[in-house]
Formats: C-alpha cells, sequence, structure tokens
C-alpha cells in the first residue's frame, strides 16, 4: 500500500516545502483547527492550497509568520477588520507605529474611564452606607438673590466642576462675589450630558456680563425668593451629593412637605483631592408644606 502524499508547494526561491493539514499546522501554530477555519471563511487567513478533489486544506510553515502577525495584533486589541486592512495592505513600520500609539491612547482612555467608574461605584456604596444615618436638615426662608450664571451641558459631573472651578478662578470669593451654585434642569438621574445652570452669587443689582472663557460667559439674572428652604450640608462626590437628595426628600415626606422647584447645590468648598472626597456642597431643596 502506498503511503499518503501531502501536496508541496514551491517557494519563490524554488524551494520545495512540505504542505501541512489543518490539524498539524494547528498544533504547530498552537491555535485551534477552528479558529483556522473561521479566519479561513473571513478572507483574513486562507491556506497556501486546496486539494479540489477532495476539499482538504493545506498550509505552508511560511504561513506562519503571517498569522503570527495577526494573533499578536488581536491580542492588542484590533478589531477583526482593522487586522484584515492591515494584512491585506502594505503597512510602512511608520504606519505600524502610529496604529500602534493609537491603539495604546485608545486603551489608556478606556481604563481611565473604568477606574473612574470604579470611584463612583466606592463613592457610591460609602454614600448607601450613611444613607439610613440621621440626616441634619435646616429649614430656613431664602430672599431673592442677584446672580450671574449661565447654562451649560455638562458632559460628566467633573466637566461641570471644572467650569465652576473656571468662576472662581476669574471671580474669587469676595465681598463682590459670593458662593457659587449649580442647578441641574436635567429631571433625570443620568450623571451624562447634564444641563446647569452654574454662576455665583453677587450683592449687586445690576452686572454687567462677564466672560470667563470663550465657552463661558456670565450674565446677570434674579432667583426668585423662596419662603422655605430644607438644606443640609453634605461632604463628598457626586454620588454622595444624589444620596443626600433622596435622604431629603424622604426627610421631607414623613414631615409633611414637598418640593416647589428644583434643588441647587452651593459649593462651600471645591475639591483638591482628585476622588472629590473633600467637596463640601450645601444642598438646598425649596419647599412648601403639604394641605391637610
Amino acid at each position: 500500500m502506498h503511503s499518503k502524499r501531502l501536496p508541496v508547494l514551491i517557494s519563490a526561491t524554488n524551494e520545495v516545502l512540505r504542505m501541512f493539514t489543518v490539524g498539524e499546522f494547528a498544533r504547530i501554530a498552537q491555535v485551534s483547527k477552528r479558529f483556522l477555519r473561521y479566519y479561513d471563511e473571513l478572507g483574513l487567513f486562507p491556506p497556501a492550497t486546496i486539494d479540489h478533489s477532495n476539499g482538504r486544506r493545506y498550509y505552508s510553515a511560511e504561513q506562519l509568520p503571517a498569522l503570527n502577525r495577526i494573533l499578536v495584533l488581536k491580542d492588542l486589541g484590533f478589531s477583526l477588520e482593522q487586522i484584515r486592512d492591515l494584512s491585506h495592505d502594505q503597512i510602512s513600520a511608520d504606519q505600524m507605529q502610529r496604529l500602534l500609539r493609537q491603539k495604546k491612547a485608545e486603551i489608556e482612555a478606556h481604563l481611565r474611564e473604568e477606574m473612574q467608574r470604579i470611584q463612583r461605584i466606592e463613592s457610591r456604596l460609602n454614600a448607601l452606607n450613611d444613607f439610613d444615618k440621621p440626616l441634619n436638615v435646616v429649614l430656613k426662608p431664602m430672599p431673592s438673590q442677584s446672580v450671574l450664571s449661565t447654562r451649560i451641558i455638562a458632559e460628566n459631573f467633573e466637566s461641570g466642576l471644572q467650569a465652576i472651578q473656571q468662576i472662581r478662578q476669574h471671580l474669587p470669593t469676595s465681598k463682590r462675589y459670593g458662593m457659587c451654585f449649580c442647578i441641574c434642569q436635567t429631571h433625570n438621574d443620568s450623571l451624562f450630558d447634564m444641563d446647569l445652570e452654574i454662576g455665583c452669587f453677587i450683592e449687586q443689582t445690576s452686572h454687567a456680563p462677564v466672560k470667563i472663557s470663550q465657552q463661558l460667559q456670565l450674565r446677570f439674572d434674579q432667583h426668585p425668593a423662596s419662603e422655605l428652604m430644607a438644606a443640609s450640608v453634605v461632604q463628598g462626590p457626586i454620588e454622595k451629593i444624589l444620596t443626600s437628595y433622596e435622604q431629603i426628600g424622604r426627610w421631607a415626606e414623613l414631615n409633611g412637605y414637598r418640593p416647589t422647584a428644583l434643588p441647587r447645590e452651593i459649593s462651600l468648598r471645591l475639591p483638591e483631592n482628585s476622588d472629590g472626597s473633600d467637596l463640601l456642597t450645601e444642598v438646598q431643596f425649596p419647599i412648601e408644606p403639604i394641605q391637610k
């Protein structure tokens, strides 16, 4: 009986190259046969030759560098579509370095976002741990107040806080310019793309517009008086502030009050810590007694 003969391939240097079956090549390349079939179907890594009499596919050892390149790019986070383009095009070393730098920047940005998400989860857990602790709510009347303010769409809490810090740097606290404030006009719990009114309180009954930056210009306005304001001082980042909203709402319900307007946050101390743990905020809710 004659032994089975595998196809051979003639290289560019007229060297006769032995062909490997799918199983043999998979073992050599340390990948699965399913992997090779899938990448062949995608047109990403076809076999060196196909025996059309029986449909068997054969691979050459010369294909190993190309396969290793695909595996490296996949491990670096490139999509299969990107890998296909890189495999089909002649990419120079400079172009590859640029692509790798871009991918590195993408991964770093993603890691920063994930770390920020972890910090928000930790802050939320801490805030929930404090939820059942007594909340110090003070009731006080609030006269009408002159303000310099503007409306912005803040991508997230951090960008909104940065805008307030810009205002504070441009208009430092003095007899002329008081505390900064923030009123969220977004009627949901989203922490992204927030519609905010931000600014600072002033003593004057009129004021010319103040240009803080190309994106920020403050204009004079008058906030109406509130006969009764439920206020509580909170230390911590946005998650702690949001939890205080829930607590004040629960306090108001238990004590027979209801909100009459949007709450606002007064920045008593802007944060120096990156996690916002030292941010000091007075949360104010305009309320009125529920008529029975």
